[in-house]
C-alpha cells in the first residue's frame, strides 16, 4: 500500500529507483547498512560502530521493492530468541539466555545483516531486541507484526480491529524502545483479514501519518492468499514461505510480485529445520518430511560444493530473483556463522534442477502450524 511520502531517510532510495539486485555494502562504523550508493547526493545518517568483527565477506544487499530500502540478502528472524521453537533436536532447541541473544544480534549487525523481523507473539523477542538495538536503531530495518484476530481466533468489528491494531503497535514500539517501525506487518493474513481491507488501509494510513510506521506488510502461508493479497494493493512488503521443498510461489506469485514491485521477504527456507540433520528427530507422523530431508542432504553431500546442506538450501532461495531477503532463524552466534557463507554460493544449473525436483506438493506437510510441535 503506497502511503504518504516516505521520510527523508528513504527519499534518495525512492528517487534513484534502483532495480538492480545484489550490491556489496561492507559494514562500516561511519555509515549505515541501508546501502546508499555513491551516485546519490543524500548522505546516510551516522551509525553507532559495533565492536564485533564481521564473520564473512561483505554482505550483498538487494532493493526491497517499492520501499526503496536496500536490505541484506540474509535477515535475522527472531522467534527463537523469544520462544522455544522448532524441532526438539538435542542441542538445537530452546531460547538462548538474554545476554546470549543480545550478543547474537550484535554479531548479526557486524556481519552486515540490517533487516530484523519480530512479532508481538514471539514471546520475549521484542524485549530482547529493544535492549540489543539500544544506540543501534539507525543501523537496521526493523519489522514487527500485529494480529488481526480476536480472542480464540474470533473475528473483530472494524472499530475493534482498529483499536486492537493500534494498541498492539504502541506496545511493540514501547517494548522495542523505538518510536517507529520500518515495516509493520499483519501476522498470518487470512481471508477474513483481506475482507477487512478498507479498515486495514485506514489503520495503515493513520499509523504512517503519525510517524509510527514507514511501510505496510503482511505475512502469509500457502500460495493462494499471497496472490489474493497482491490484488488489494495493501502491502508494500510480503513475507512468504519458500524452500527446496516448498516451491509453490515460483509458479505465479513471484512474477506477479515483481510486476507490482512488492518487496518479498522469505521465511522457512529450512522449513523449521527439516532441511538439516534436525529432521532425524521429527515425530513418526512426519516420516515423509524426514525421507525428503534425507534425499536433500544426500544430494547436497554429493554436490561437490564446499557447503553444508543449510547453506545450499539458503543459496537455492537466494538464486530466485524475486526474493529480496531470506530470513534465517538462529539461536547462537555459531549457527549464524554457519549460515553466512550461503550468500557467496553460486549453485550450478544442474544442481538447481536437481534441487527443484525435490519439490513437495503437500500443503499440510509444508505448513509447520499443522505439525503438532512448537
Amino acid at each position: 500500500m503506497r502511503l504518504s511520502g516516505p521520510p527523508a531517510l528513504y527519499a534518495a532510495d525512492r528517487a534513484a529507483h534502483l532495480h538492480g539486485h545484489d550490491r556489496s555494502c561492507p559494514y562500516g562504523g561511519t555509515g549505515t547498512p541501508l546501502c546508499y550508493t555513491t551516485s546519490r547526493t543524500a548522505h546516510p545518517p551516522s551509525a553507532t560502530p559495533t565492536t564485533e568483527r564481521p564473520m564473512s565477506a561483505p554482505m550483498p544487499f538487494r532493493r526491497l521493492g517499492r520501499t526503496g530500502l536496500h536490505v541484506s540478502a540474509l535477515s535475522l528472524g527472531t522467534v527463537e530468541l523469544g520462544l522455544d521453537y522448532g524441532i526438539a533436536a538435542p542441542g538445537h532447541f530452546g531460547r538462548p539466555a538474554e545476554a546470549d541473544a543480545i550478543r547474537l544480534v550484535h554479531h548479526a549487525l557486524a556481519a552486515g545483516i540490517n533487516f530484523i523481523d519480530t512479532a508481538r507473539v514471539y514471546g520475549s523477542s521484542e524485549a530482547v531486541l529493544g535492549k540489543a538495538l539500544a544506540g543501534r536503531r539507525q543501523q537496521v530495518v526493523l519489522a514487527s507484526k500485529v494480529s488481526t484476530q480476536g480472542p480464540g481466533g474470533t473475528g473483530l468489528t472494524p472499530a475493534d480491529l482498529r483499536r486492537q491494531m493500534l494498541a498492539s503497535l504502541d506496545a511493540s514500539l514501547q517494548t522495542l524502545q523505538t518510536d517507529y517501525l520500518d515495516i509493520w506487518q499483519v501476522h498470518n493474513v487470512d481471508r477474513a483479514t483481506l475482507a477487512a481491507a478498507d479498515t486495514l488501509a485506514d489503520v495503515f494510513d493513520h499509523a504512517r501519518r503519525s510517524g509510527k510506521i514507514r511501510w505496510s506488510g503482511g505475512s502469509f502461508y500457502g500460495d493462494a492468499l499471497p496472490l489474493a493479497a497482491l490484488k488489494t494493493g495493501l502491502f508494500d512488503v510480503m513475507q512468504v514461505t519458500y524452500s527446496v521443498l516448498d516451491q509453490r510461489l515460483a509458479d505465479a506469485f513471484f512474477p506477479a510480485a515483481e510486476a507490482q514491485d512488492v518487496g518479498v521477504v522469505v521465511r522457512s527456507v529450512l522449513l523449521k529445520g527439516v532441511l538439516t540433520e534436525r529432521a532425524d528427530h521429527l515425530p513418526a507422523h512426519l516420516d515423509a518430511l524426514r525421507r525428503r530431508s534425507q534425499a536433500f542432504r544426500t544430494l547436497a553431500a554429493g554436490s561437490g560444493l564446499a557447503a553444508t546442506p543449510a547453506q545450499i538450501a539458503i543459496a537455492f532461495a537466494l538464486a530466485q530473483p524475486a526474493i529480496h531477503t531470506v530470513l534465517i532463524g538462529v539461536r547462537t552466534v555459531e549457527e549464524l556463522a554457519d549460515n553466512l557463507p550461503a550468500t557467496a554460493i553460486r549453485l550450478p544449473e544442474s544442481l538447481q534442477r536437481q534441487l527443484a525436483a525435490l519439490r513437495l506438493d503437500a500443503p499440510d506437510l509444508l505448513n509447520p502450524a499443522t505439525w503438532g510441535i512448537p
